[in-house]
């Protein structure tokens, strides 16, 4: 069992992951349309969603949602349910593997297949999202020491820069009054989304309690402020929009003097593997779990192992198989401009899956207040 300090670094991971996935491209890209509206109200938004899942799911101690589902859900809804489920935390972690295989292309490896940098990531994601719901929190852990204060020297380099252009961001923030689009509160919200992997984790928490909460709205709407402004204030409030990777873009154009690795991209470029990585294990981990919890009775790795757990062994290489197969599949047929759009879609259905999950956890607390 777990303490509740490993809900906030489930959330800070997320939060971090979201200054280079997509949610800057598309803050960026709505910058003039809404974008800055639209963090403002996705503090909010996301922690009313926080508050209101972990009130709800410490109902359930020592559970998560398989074990829920089983008892207050028919069993046929229940599994229906995590399969959706499941394809959604599979969705999240491709387009991030995908997105990064582009990246590394891009700007580590430009003579690699991609194909062969995507198989390098699949195995260790695989191998990873087998281990046990502790034993990946525990990495989490040591990963997130290592890499936050880098993370922290980073952006402390591209603020306190001189050629960092305040009033580029001014620019930008005289739009705050603009009306935002759905898409752009979507992104936001989804820095917030970390709490979301408690679905499984629940199972390994001691005694959930979260406190805080103006903490985790802080470091929340700090990162989203960053996701969306630190391209503008490099690239310029138009050159911003023109960027595939604005923070990638951003972070190459600062230097280390007094260092061995002159440019701060690859430092940049380790950080976010690194986290990526851990991000994806997670996701699959979930998805896994989801999909283990819909095709049999969830069985606990502290058991003794026999033929039943090697079964379940089996049938988790079989679906990481074909998580894996999935992804190549889906790699060989997007381009960035797919990919870009799929990870548009994928942000917009999150938002509507989170309120479904809050829904569904609200239904399974009324049940259980009934049978009481």
């Amino acid at each position: 069992m777990v303490r509740s300090v490993y809900f906030y670094y489930l959330f800070l991971l997320n939060a971090l992951m979201n200054l280079v996935n997509f949610v800057p491209r598309i803050l960026i890209g709505d910058r003039f349309d809404g974008a800055v509206m639209g963090v403002m109200l996705a503090i909010p938004i996301g922690m009313l969603f926080m508050y209101l899942f972990v009130r709800m799911i410490t109902k359930f101690p020592g559970q998560g949602f398989p074990e829920i589902f089983a008892k207050y859900l028919p069993g046929w809804l229940g599994k229906l349910i995590l399969f959706l489920l499941a394809f959604v935390w599979f969705s999240a972690s491709s387009v991030t593997l995908v997105g990064f295989m582009d990246v590394t292309g891009r700007y580590i490896s430009p003579d690699v297949s991609p194909y062969t940098i995507l198989i390098g990531f699949l195995a260790v994601v695989c191998l990873g999202a087998r281990r046990s719901s502790e034993s990946i929190l525990y990495a989490l852990e040591i990963i997130l020491f290592i890499m936050v204060p880098l993370i922290v020297y980073m952006t402390y380099r591209a603020i306190s820069s001189p050629y960092f252009q305040w009033d580029a961001v001014k620019q930008v923030l005289t739009y705050f009054w603009t009306a935002p689009t759905l898409t752009s509160v979507a992104a936001a919200t989804y820095i917030f989304s970390g709490y979301a992997n408690v679905v499984i984790f629940n199972r390994v928490f001691q005694k959930l309690r979260v406190r805080h909460y103006w903490a985790i709205a802080l470091i929340g709407g700090m990162t989203a402020v960053m996701a969306m402004l630190a391209p503008v204030g490099f690239l310029g409030a138009e050159g911003a929009g023109f960027h595939v990777y604005p923070a990638f873009s951003t972070v190459d154009s600062l230097r280390i003097r007094y260092f061995i690795i002159e440019r701060m991209i690859y430092i940049f470029y380790v950080v976010y593997l690194c986290l990526s990585l851990v991000n994806s294990i997670i996701h699959w981990h979930v998805a896994k779990e989801m999909v283990l919890g819909a095709i049999e009775k969830p069985v606990s790795r502290s058991q003794d192992r026999g033929p039943s757990q090697k079964k379940r062994d089996t049938k988790e290489w079989w679906i990481l198989a074909f998580f894996s197969a999935a992804v190549m599949v889906g790699a060989s047929l997007m381009d960035q401009f797919s990919n870009n759009l799929i990870g548009i879609w994928f942000l917009n259905m999150r938002l509507w899956a989170e309120l479904l999950l809050l829904i569904l956890l609200a239904f399974c607390v009324l049940r259980r207040r009934s049978r009481a």
